[in-house]
């Protein structure tokens, strides 16, 4: 990937429907994050690798939550072992316990995974991560999506301005 496509690329460009949960409720932080590990499964990642991320992401966890307030958690992990970027996208309306810095409930989870070698993407993702739902306006709207489809048009509508 050249560095300009790296400059353009949009969150809904590397989302992909089948990343989409809506309703992840009743679970716990590991519960929600090895659900996630599933759907890696459908992208076609190796289940040695899944494994892996799977214990990066748990590990990175432990040391701090990435539950960063307002409902919103960000796990992430840089691995050399993939190959491609991958976000998914979980949506809870009753909340989850992730640890959270402000102590309540997260409502929105990002899981977003990078290869060791795309460091400056993961970087801008999260980044535009971060922006995107410092808006408390795109936060509510996201958790009004009814469909995988309703997410994605709504993420670019917002990636749009």
């Amino acid at each position: 990937m050249t560095q300009k496509n790296e400059n353009a690329m949009r969150v809904y460009e590397l989302l992909q429907r089948q990343n989409i949960i809506i309703g992840v409720e009743n679970a716990s932080k590991k519960e929600i994050i090895e659900q996630f590990m599933q759907h890696l499964l459908q992208d076609n990642v190796d289940t040695s690798i899944r494994n892996g991320i799977l214990k990066a992401i748990l590990k990175r966890e432990s040391m701090e939550s990435t539950g960063i307030g307002n409902g919103i958690a960000i796990p992430h992990a840089k691995l050399e072992q993939i190959e491609n970027f991958h976000i998914i996208l979980g949506l809870s309306h009753s909340g989850i316990d992730f640890d959270a810095i402000d102590s309540k409930p997260v409502h929105i989870i990002f899981l977003v995974i990078c290869p060791e070698k795309q460091k400056i993407l993961y970087i801008r993702i999260l980044a535009r991560l971060a922006r995107l739902l410092h808006n408390n306006n795109f936060r509510n709207g996201l958790l009004k999506q009814k469909t995988p489809d309703d997410v994605l048009n709504f993420i670019k509508q917002y990636e749009s301005f």
